[in-house]
């Protein structure tokens, strides 16, 4: 069944867009056709001027797109060190890796401390900590982040909203959060 229609969305280079709506409204729908997990049935979709309707996943991530899914994505077997190390798979992003990884205990020094332990053990807010890092870790040019709130208490989501602007204007990293939470 077709959820979407007539979907036209466009986030300037180096801003914050938020797109909102409830559960159903098919919000991550739209971020799996962005990245080409699933295809639209007509339209484009274009990242930096060039068609990327019909590219394979892989290929959009390694032209700077990265998801941090609204599940958090975090590998809960492997350690806090080993889910960042991830992060840096795309191509663009392998040379930077110690860099990267820096920069990412900079922004979140408590990943740093626990960078040895299994995510699977880390509270709900270390884990959106985590997810956001490996996203880092792969250097993106935008950065979409699926329900970033969902299941955090409010002082960790006034965190992790301060660290998500932090991110765009020291960074510059473009930035599309869906939310069903306005506030």
């Amino acid at each position: 069944i077709q959820v979407l229609w007539g979907v036209s969305l466009e986030i300037p280079e180096n801003k914050i867009v938020a797109m909102l709506g409830s559960n159903g409204a098919g919000k991550s729908t739209t971020l799996a056709t962005i990245l080409g997990m699933m295809r639209p049935k007509n339209g484009t979709i274009t990242f930096k001027g060039q068609d990327i309707t019909r590219t394979p996943t892989h290929q959009i991530v390694d032209r700077g797109l990265f998801l941090v899914p609204e599940w958090r994505g975090t590998f809960s077997t492997l350690s806090v060190l080993e889910n960042l190390e991830l992060g840096a798979f795309p191509t663009h992003a392998r040379p930077h890796r110690d860099e990267s990884l820096r920069h990412v205990f900079e922004i979140f020094p408590r990943l740093e401390e626990r960078q040895s332990q299994r995510a699977g053990t880390l509270s709900g807010g270390e884990r959106q900590m985590l997810a956001i890092g490996r996203a880092l870790m792969a250097r993106p040019e935008l950065l979409i982040l699926d329900e970033p709130s969902l299941g955090l208490a409010p002082l960790i989501v006034e965190n992790i909203f301060k660290v998500i602007r932090r991110i765009n204007e020291e960074d510059g990293v473009t930035i599309l959060i869906v939310e069903q939470n306005v506030n």
